[in-house]
């Protein structure tokens, strides 16, 4: 625990000074044109008039009240727009990672149980063939061919059109989903094959019990240890934003929040949404390690 709030302490101070190197966000740029004594009154009214150790010692205050500022753009306070996108990241999170194990475990242990078949050979194909495609390849072919088909929105489309939240988070976890399940596969063959050889595995099955049993009670739950690592990040990532799914199917998300922040060079909405993004990805670090003690009783006993 302690590492982790001098992970999200680190990360805000790199990413505080990261944003403030992009310049002055009311400065006059191209065909923006700001009197400097409206800048002036911009710079002060958001504290940017101060030195940046005093900006940053001010901004871990109010962040720990809560308090991510203002929008710059909107002058909303920033607490709002996450309010009103960090549920659907997590949702888009849930369902991608119901898609995830769903696909990858079930194909790993197919793969593994039928060693050298057919399956297996297919699986590894199409896992080998999947972790080399970028994600916004998939996306972009699912918004080409898929969006605006039957039940599913089209892409782009008006945030106030009533649409299911079903439809509306499938094509995007689906895509999140499907590149990640090759990893998963092939790290649950791997694993599966190796627990398969163990001495406990061979007692289980000279007492009698059923291949489902020892598959399913035995060799899955030692097997899922290093599944249970990659995914548990995996969500963490997922929870953080999706920055490039969300953007190319506009999802109101996190992600897609801190793409058009960037855009705009919005300091605040982009501080807050990375202090968001490495705060949930150290809790469910953390929780990955609670995990493993529940799945394998060394662990608790060591």
């Amino acid at each position: 625990m302690l590492q982790g709030i001098l992970v999200v302490v680190v990360t805000a101070f790199l990413i505080f000074i990261a944003t403030f190197s992009l310049g002055d966000p009311f400065a006059s740029t191209g065909e923006k044109v700001v009197p400097p004594e409206v800048a002036a009154i911009n710079r002060a009214k958001f504290g940017l008039d101060q030195p940046l150790p005093v900006q940053f010692v001010n901004y871990l205050g109010n962040m720990v009240t809560g308090d991510f500022g203002l929008d710059f753009d909107q002058r909303r306070p920033v607490s709002q727009l996450l309010a009103e996108t960090v549920p659907n990241t997590i949702l888009l999170a849930v369902v991608a990672l119901l898609f995830l194990v769903l696909f990858g475990v079930t194909a790993g242990v197919i793969a593994a149980v039928r060693r050298y078949s057919f399956w297996d050979v297919f699986v590894t194909v199409v896992s080998t063939i999947g972790i080399g495609v970028p994600v916004f390849v998939v996306a972009i072919f699912l918004v080409a061919n898929v969006s605006g088909v039957g039940p599913f929105p089209p892409v782009p489309r008006s945030f106030l059109e009533e649409v299911p939240w079903y439809w509306d988070v499938i094509l995007p976890a689906f895509t999140l989903a499907i590149i990640e399940s090759a990893f998963v596969a092939r790290l649950m063959r791997g694993s599966m094959l190796e627990v398969l050889q163990a001495d406990y595995i061979r007692t289980a099955r000279a007492k009698g019990l059923s291949e489902r049993t020892v598959i399913g009670r035995h060799a899955m739950r030692t097997s899922l240890l290093p599944v249970v690592t990659f995914v548990g990040l995996t969500l963490g990532t997922y929870i953080g934003g999706a920055i490039v799914t969300e953007t190319v199917f506009q999802y109101n998300g996190a992600g897609f929040l801190l793409a058009r922040a960037i855009t705009n060079n919005n300091a605040p909405v982009i501080m807050a949404v990375v202090v968001y993004s490495v705060v949930a990805y150290v809790l469910l670090s953390m929780l990955v390690d609670i995990l493993y003690a529940y799945l394998d009783p060394r662990i608790r006993l060591s």
